[in-house]
């Protein structure tokens, strides 16, 4: 009977999808579909999803508190059931809020059907992604202010987070791992790393003066972030398509070589902020004082604490201390188990966009008592850093579990 049940729930859902998904072309036809879709559907579903609880539930060992009583909740086939119904009916009804919208809004009704298959397959993804759509017309407007403040670095981080894009379908379509992660995850982290790191770089060189901008000191900062981003992010990129590491693989004279050679590059593409934050406290007379102490105080302690923190991961011969390798926190992949350098590597990198934002802020906010602010701001960021590097050393994990 369960079966039976299960199978019922996606015989009733997919014709709906199927309608859902024409009818933007609809017309008329539209509101009869949505209020199926959209309520009529959704309704029946939860009713039947009512009746699976009331039915089997309470089940032993099983709930909502701990990972374990959910997995002992959902091992009872009626309460998997009623879980289906439940994904079933919000999915449907997101769906039908997707097409809602994204006919009022006037979006092309060709880009819904990808949220209409994504929101059927992966629920959520398919809103991330209708929203993504939505925002859009603010994306090009702000890939248009980029390229006019720095085209090339403009240009090398919108190709990097394509290609991001891409590693995430490959990342899907390959069940590789290397040392317990997906082969694809460090080119994935690098490219959004890199790419942002270059955006970042574009938009602060566009606060300066264009005879600046344009002048030697930027064009060779530029071409040197370039070179030196693009070395080391299509290596990585090669050596895990390859299912091999990059970091720390010194198994041949080549791989030697080519990690010797990342390293200068790493280093190299993390002191491009150093010319930037010069020219800045010179020339940037146009920033508010607290947005340009902010610009200067990241991009410096992104050079000291994120290439700083990067030399101490390489002489310690890995970024764990005290701790297994192998699966961590989500995305970030984080020890839970012991040290990692890498949170406070993480905090030194990316001092490029947190500090300039809180300048900008404060600068909005505060008013004449923003330099002081941001001063400080930037003393107890810097200081977030040295406790990351020091619990790490000290063997501790930024979450214990």
């Amino acid at each position: 009977m369960i079966e039976t049940l299960f199978g019922a729930g996606g015989a009733l859902a997919l014709p709906a999808w199927v309608a859902l998904s024409v009818s933007p072309w609809l017309g008329r036809w539209r509101p009869a579909i949505w209020a199926a879709t959209g309520r009529v559907i959704p309704l029946v579903l939860a009713a039947a999803y009512l009746g699976l609880v009331l039915a089997y539930w309470p089940v032993p060992g099983g709930g909502y508190d701990t990972l374990g009583a959910v997995q002992a909740l959902f091992a009872h086939p009626g309460m998997l059931t009623a879980g289906w119904y439940h994904f079933l009916a919000f999915d449907l009804f997101v769906g039908t809020w997707i097409a809602r919208e994204g006919v009022r809004l006037g979006m092309p009704r060709i880009l819904l059907v990808p949220c209409f298959v994504l929101t059927f397959w992966f629920g959520p993804v398919g809103l991330l992604a209708f929203f993504g759509l939505r925002a859009a017309p603010w994306g090009l407007q702000a890939a248009r202010v980029l390229l006019q403040r720095q085209r090339g670095l403009a240009i090398f981080g919108m190709v990097l987070w394509v290609a991001l894009a891409l590693a995430a379908i490959a990342a899907m379509l390959d069940p590789r791992t290397l040392a317990g992660v997906g082969v694809w995850a460090k080119p994935m982290k690098f490219m959004a790393a890199i790419g942002l790191y270059a955006l970042t770089l574009a938009w602060l060189i566009g606060e300066l003066p264009a005879a600046r901008r344009h002048a030697l000191p930027m064009r060779a900062t530029v071409w040197l972030a370039v070179a030196s981003g693009a070395f080391e992010a299509l290596y990585i990129t090669w050596q895990g398509a390859l299912g091999q590491a990059s970091h720390f693989n010194v198994d041949t004279p080549f791989h030697a070589a080519m990690y010797i050679l990342m390293g200068i590059a790493a280093l190299l593409f993390a002191a491009t902020a150093l010319p930037v934050a010069h020219q800045l406290w010179r020339h940037a007379d146009g920033m508010a004082p607290a947005y340009r102490l902010g610009a200067i105080l990241g991009l410096v302690l992104t050079f000291v604490a994120g290439a700083g923190v990067g030399v101490a991961i390489s002489a310690h011969g890995g970024p764990l201390v005290g701790a297994a390798a192998g699966p961590g926190l989500p995305v970030v992949g984080w020890s839970i188990s012991g040290g990692d350098l890498r949170v406070a590597h993480f905090l030194g990198v990316h001092a490029q966009q947190v500090l300039p934002v809180a300048g900008w802020l404060l600068a909005r906010a505060v008013g004449r008592g923003a330099v002081p602010a941001m001063a400080l701001c930037g003393a107890g960021y810097a200081g977030l850093v040295a406790l990351a590097l020091a619990q790490a050393y000290a063997g501790g994990p930024l979450i214990a579990f």
